[in-house]
């Protein structure tokens, strides 16, 4: 049995600087931060705010650029100027979503990481709704031994979801998340490029591949490698995921999931997720947009 070393399973978030978005202390972020100041303008969709980082990260493809780093290593991440791409980096860089530190059970969840990672185990992410791989970068740089498994079906954001993984091992699937297997097709929710939805395709074999948690869990989980984290983001599409087949829940010690009642008034697409969690022996802890559901069981 191969023991890993626990100091390098967790990077706490607070380590980690970014280089090209005014999340950091260099120079073209504190410019960034004081036009904000002189503006008074807090909001990152502030329009004279984003034409000043246009000018100053811009690459030649005309996509935006940042690099994320850790005490180890640098990421690049590309991203779309005036497009939600923007706003999915504030929200995880700036305003923590998924930062299980902010959690008062994180010493449990800390603890349950390093004595698996003391039995040579590596924990399993699944980030569902991964759009341009924002949150699989952070997932994969805070939990540096993980397996990332990143789903995305819509075909732009997928593009960028590889290129802003490249070299984290992270592995990316075209595909959308249900509760069976099948095929889906991908719907612009009108939104900006966070917003796409999927619906289950009138013909087989048309569109994307459908994948389910219990299918992923198969495929790469083991004596090496224990489920640990599930993040779904899907707009409205926990419905289904959460309806039928959920094994996978109480073999997960972490779900976060956004639940999109707000945006799909009428429809009650979280009534399955609430069935599903209030049926187990676990937290549920609302943070922000995101429900985190932690097993009680992590001592375990």
């Amino acid at each position: 049995m191969t023991t890993l070393s626990t100091a390098t399973a967790i990077v706490p978030p607070h380590a980690l600087a970014l280089d090209g978005f005014a999340l950091s202390g260099t120079i073209p972020a504190r410019m960034e931060k004081l036009a904000r100041r002189l503006l008074r303008a807090r909001n990152p969709d502030c329009a004279v705010v984003k034409r000043l980082r246009r000018l100053r990260h811009a690459s030649a493809d005309g996509l935006g650029h940042l690099t994320v780093r850790t005490p180890d290593r640098a990421q690049r991440l590309h991203y779309r100027f005036g497009t939600s791409d923007e706003d999915v980096i504030w929200q995880i860089f700036g305003g923590g979503d998924y930062d299980l530190t902010r959690l008062r059970r994180f010493d449990d969840i800390g603890r349950l990481v390093e004595r698996r990672a003391a039995a040579g185990q590596r924990p399993l992410i699944i980030d569902a709704g991964a759009n341009i791989g924002v949150s699989a970068v952070f997932f994969a740089l805070t939990f540096p031994t993980a397996v990332v498994v990143a789903i995305e079906p819509e075909a732009a954001n997928f593009t960028l979801l590889e290129r802003n993984t490249q070299g984290l091992g992270v592995h990316c699937r075209r595909a959308a998340l249900s509760a069976e297997a099948g095929h889906a097709t991908v719907h612009d929710g009108g939104e900006g490029p966070w917003s796409f939805r999927t619906e289950k395709a009138a013909q087989p074999g048309g569109g994307v591949p459908c994948l389910t948690i219990n299918d992923l869990f198969a495929a790469h989980a083991g004596p090496d490698v224990f489920p640990f984290l599930v993040k779904i983001d899907i707009e409205g599409g926990e419905e289904d995921v959460f309806g039928r087949n959920t094994q996978w829940v109480a073999q997960t010690p972490v779900i976060i999931t956004e639940l999109h009642d707000w945006l799909l008034p009428g429809q009650r697409t979280a009534l399955p997720f609430l069935r599903c969690i209030s049926a187990l022996d676990r937290d549920f802890v609302y943070l922000g947009e995101d429900v985190f559901s932690i097993d009680n069981r992590l001592a375990d």
